[in-house]
């Protein structure tokens, strides 16, 4: 707790804006708070298609704690995973991108990494189309057919931490 203590000095005198953790389950969070009333901005977990914390960030969620996705494509994990290559073929983009873009929606702070320029550029690429969960599938029906003319419509797709490959609507 010193450690937080001294975070919370520096946010107070302004040499900090926000301050957050790392590696937080909810039990550390609640006992964050109980000892010292401040929400951290942010807690940095790890979270992917393999491992959604579930838990972890509902809580934050409720909380009003962002959450930032520590090794968002499972430190390459999915870019060979079967379900998730076969997504991205069929929407015309990279496994990473398809992964990325499942975070964007979900919610999740990202951080992707790259010194390649096309790398870099493809990063930027994942906000022309929609990788939905099962959740979002109700809502995504609902919303069918309001949007503008003046705007194509994202090609969506599919994606669950139990990664349907299946083409969605």
């Amino acid at each position: 707790m010193s450690t937080w203590k001294v975070l919370e000095e520096f946010k107070a005198d302004g040499r900090s804006r926000s301050i957050g953790v790392s590696n937080f389950q909810v039990a550390h969070l609640e006992r964050l708070a109980q000892e010292t009333g401040t929400v951290p901005a942010v807690n940095q977990i790890e979270v992917h298609p393999y491992l959604d914390n579930a838990e972890v960030r509902a809580y934050c969620r409720e909380h009003g704690i962002a959450v930032e996705a520590w090794s968002p494509i499972a430190q390459g994990g999915v870019l060979k995973d079967d379900a998730i290559v076969s997504i991205a073929e069929s929407v015309g983009k990279s496994p990473a991108q398809v992964t990325l873009r499942w975070h964007v929606q979900r919610g999740d702070i990202i951080f992707p990494k790259s010194v390649t320029p096309d790398r870099i550029r493809e990063n930027y690429e994942i906000f022309d189309f929609e990788a939905l969960g099962r959740a979002d599938a109700a809502d995504h029906r609902a919303r069918q057919g309001r949007a503008g003319a003046h705007r194509p419509q994202p090609r969506r797709v599919r994606l669950h931490p139990r990664l349907t490959a299946q083409q969605a609507w």
